[in-house]
């Protein structure tokens, strides 16, 4: 499939000869450019670039290559400008988020960048920062999770508020009128999400667990934990804030076990090799919408 994005990346640097001013054109970063190039010149099995200290200049297959895409090239930006005249925005939503939590921050947008267009990916945690990696996505709005499932190097993360773990049990639990030890939740299987997550981490650091202990947990997503608390008699661990209209309605219930879990933050996590105005705006009004 051919990717022509690298060939309009390929016009900008041929008619620069210079990879930071290539890459102030399209606001990505120079490696960003660099690793587009390469792409585009392992694509085609050829070298399309004299690389020196004076800058880029085009080979003779980069010439060749050059004048069967500049008119092309034109066309297509010129089709750009008419259709597009903000760029848009690739947003991942974890799919646990309550619309809620951020539906308010993208009217907001819409209302000072009235030409932008947002397009929504609800995405599990591992789905999104595939796409942020790949910058199949530009930004993901979501809790945070332990850096060990993305790359931190390119992938940053923007905290904008907390979110509030807790035990969580059917309305009708055996559990909700029993005093809690540690002890006691040791020895009663707990529900939560899955490794990688706040909810997980924090519950192993409560509850004490050492490395060579059984460990009491089983790791399930969120639906099949609502699911689980209408049918079985079980303790969770979720976030309070996802359940607001079950837990007002009397469906389910906190369970007081004598100690909080920490809070767990929530935020934007955005690739770095992304960095154009419209992006901006949004980090800034996501925080500025922080208060749930």
């Amino acid at each position: 499939m051919i990717d022509l994005e690298l060939y309009r990346i390929f016009k900008i640097v041929a008619d620069e000869e210079n990879l930071t001013k290539a890459s102030e054109i399209l606001k990505i970063s120079q490696p960003a450019v660099t690793k587009h190039i390469r792409n585009l010149e392992n694509e085609l099995n050829v070298q399309l670039f004299k690389r020196s200290k004076y800058g880029m200049i085009l080979n003779e297959n980069g010439k060749k290559l050059y004048e069967q895409i500049r008119e092309p090239i034109k066309t297509l930006q010129k089709a750009e400008e008419i259709f597009n005249s903000n760029r848009s925005i690739e947003l991942g939503i974890h799919v646990n988020m309550p619309d809620r939590f951020y539906d308010k921050a993208i009217l907001q947008f819409y209302e000072s960048n009235k030409n932008s267009i947002i397009n929504i990916h609800k995405l599990s945690a591992v789905e999104m920062f595939s796409k942020l990696e790949k910058q199949k996505i530009d930004i993901v709005f979501s809790k945070k999770y332990s850096d060990e499932i993305y790359n931190s190097k390119e992938i940053k993360f923007v905290k904008i508020g907390e979110l509030h773990d807790v035990f969580i049990v059917n309305a009708n639990s055996k559990y909700l009128n029993k005093k809690f030890s540690k002890q006691d939740l040791r020895n009663t299987t707990i529900y939560t999400l899955k490794k990688f997550s706040s909810a997980y981490q924090n519950l192993l650091k409560m509850l004490e667990y050492d490395t060579n202990d059984n460990i009491n947990i089983e790791n399930v997503n969120y639906t099949a934990m609502i699911e689980l608390l209408k049918v079985r008699d079980i303790i969770t661990v979720i976030t309070q804030e996802y359940l607001e209209e079950k837990l007002d309605n009397k469906e389910l219930s906190i369970l007081d076990v004598g100690f909080s879990l920490p809070n767990a933050e929530f935020g934007v996590y955005y690739n770095i090799n992304n960095n154009f105005n419209e992006l901006h705006k949004l980090i800034e009004i996501f925080k500025d919408n922080s208060k749930l």
